[in-house]
């Protein structure tokens, strides 16, 4: 099976709309906050109902602006070569989607582990199904992608998940966060601190290209 050619790394940068002129390079999606729910530790701030939002990329540098919801992409780490297809996006959802930011933190507990005491947890075993295998049913048509804030100076979240579904699959989303947030089936999420959910409509699509 071929290798898919490895992405161009990516910053990110979430943040308010504030009306500031935006850097050249950055690729810009706005979107207006649904809700915001706080699933583990303190609530977010500054981000509410009715707030516009920004996503700022750009494979340069780390898009300017305020807070520190930032983050950059990173080789995938567990996936094995034989999931990849499996896990592939191959049907992404529309202009419609339904979007969701969920900021990460796990605990220092978590990083202390070595990588196949982590990759043992994220896969479940025995009863627990596991991170992976709880996601494959929406896989062929759940965007996915993952921002790594621990290696980045201001980050407030070690990452940044963000998935994009849709609207008619917004039961099954959320039936798939339950489950990634149940020890009983994921025993990863004994290991996160602090978690939230921001749900999201898109306002545009895109602003200045990427170069």
């Amino acid at each position: 099976m071929p290798v898919p050619p490895v992405p161009p790394r990516t910053w990110v940068r979430f943040s308010v709309e504030t009306g500031g002129t935006l850097a050249p390079n950055t690729q810009v999606d706005r979107y207006r906050v649904e809700a915001v729910r706080t699933l583990r530790g303190a609530p977010l701030a500054g981000i509410s109902p009715g707030t516009h939002l920004l996503r700022l990329e750009s494979t340069h540098e780390l898009p300017a602006g305020d807070g520190d919801i930032i983050g950059v992409t990173q080789q995938l780490l567990y996936t094995r070569s034989a999931e990849r297809a499996a896990l592939a996006t191959t049907a992404p959802p529309g202009p419609d989607a339904l979007c969701v930011l969920i900021p990460i933190t796990k605990s220092e507990a978590w990083w202390q582990l070595a990588f196949d005491e982590r990759d043992a947890l994220f896969r479940g075993g025995g009863t627990r199904a596991g991170h992976v295998a709880l996601g494959v049913p929406l896989a062929r048509t759940l965007l996915r992608k993952l921002y790594h804030g621990r290696p980045l100076a201001g980050a407030g979240w070690d990452l940044l998940a963000y998935l994009e579904c849709a609207p008619a699959e917004r039961s099954q989303l959320e039936a798939l966060l339950a489950g990634l947030r149940d020890p009983e089936q994921n025993p990863e999420w004994n290991y996160v601190e602090r978690e939230a959910e921001i749900w999201l409509t898109r306002k545009e699509a895109s602003g200045s290209p990427r170069a």
